[in-house]
């Protein structure tokens, strides 16, 4: 018998977790469910900004890689000069002109990591964080009915971006 209060009280009090539980996980579900939308307009609007978002990370990360390939070009070719200036005989005219040649290589890379590779990352990166923002505060923490927005995904036809 004093098992079976033992076991009662555990119960009890393991029960008494499973309702609490069940109460949180309800109280949680339902401001979700009070947000719920099928509204066929929004969920076409917001997985097209996702869509965007897609797209233009892509384009940021293209235009960032290519801007980290130029610096990095100068960077070699640094260390090149570097080291082509520690072994240059200046009585070689043949030393002399390839270290000038190297210098002007280095002088060419350092002129395209500062031009427009640089303009080019810095505006992906603006309209990908402009895109994002307005994903943010148009879509995100929604809740949209999931097969409505199955189905319209299966035919989603986009605008292009601006």
């Amino acid at each position: 018998m004093a098992g079976e209060g033992k076991m009662a009280r555990s119960f009890g009090v393991g029960g008494a977790a499973v309702v609490w539980a069940g109460l949180a996980a309800f109280a949680a579900a339902s401001p979700a469910v009070a947000q719920m939308s099928s509204d066929p307009a929004a969920i076409t609007a917001c997985l097209c900004q996702q869509q965007g978002v897609a797209t233009l990370s892509a384009d940021m990360s293209a235009k960032t890689q290519a801007l980290a390939a130029a610096r990095q070009r100068v960077a070699d070719l640094d260390a090149q000069l570097l080291q082509s200036r520690q072994h240059l005989d200046v009585n070689n005219a043949a030393s002399e002109a390839q270290y000038k040649a190297l210098l002007a290589e280095r002088d060419q890379a350092y002129q395209t990591s500062v031009g427009p590779v640089v303009g080019d990352a810095d505006q992906a990166t603006a309209r990908y964080n402009a895109h994002v923002s307005q994903y943010n505060s148009q879509c995100a923490n929604r809740m949209f009915d999931s097969v409505m927005m199955a189905q319209i995904q299966a035919h989603l036809a986009c605008p292009p971006l601006q």
